[in-house]
């Protein structure tokens, strides 16, 4: 069965998009928000996301993070097995963070101004554009290929 709520243009894909944006933006403090937001979207993802190496860690355990102030580990929690992440931090201090997923042609970069917004907006972003044919979302739709001669 497909699952078209993980669609481009499905309010799930259309959250995704827009924490993205948000974290880039955001300000440290805001963090939090920005943890809870990306774990409840993505307890919502597909059943084949869990597969492409990322997990989904215990509420209990990323309120626990997330009130200790380490809002980065409550993301990297998110991470197992084949799914890759790279992070920096410039000299101005802003933080920097590539994703990628199993079956993704490139890494997705975004930036924030902690850690934790940067690594969000990048895991946003790539679970957004995961491919279908990867097997990280459902496809799509099927359809019978034409062939202009």
């Amino acid at each position: 069965m497909v699952d078209v709520d993980t669609f481009p243009g499905s309010a799930w894909h259309y959250e995704l998009m827009e924490l993205a944006l948000t974290s880039a933006g955001a300000f440290a403090g805001e963090e939090g928000r920005h943890v809870r937001a990306l774990h409840s979207l993505f307890a919502r993802a597909p059943e084949r996301a869990q597969r492409a190496g990322l997990t989904l860690p215990d509420p209990g355990r990323v309120n626990s993070l997330i009130a200790a102030g380490a809002g980065a580990c409550a993301i990297l929690a998110l991470f197992g097995g084949p799914a890759g992440y790279l992070v920096s931090r410039g000299g101005g201090g802003q933080y920097m963070a590539s994703v990628v997923l199993p079956g993704a042609a490139e890494e997705v970069t975004a930036s924030g101004d902690s850690l934790a917004l940067a690594l969000i907006g990048a895991l946003a972003l790539a679970l957004g554009q995961a491919d279908p044919a990867a097997g990280m979302l459902p496809e799509p739709y099927t359809t019978d290929r034409v062939t202009l001669n």
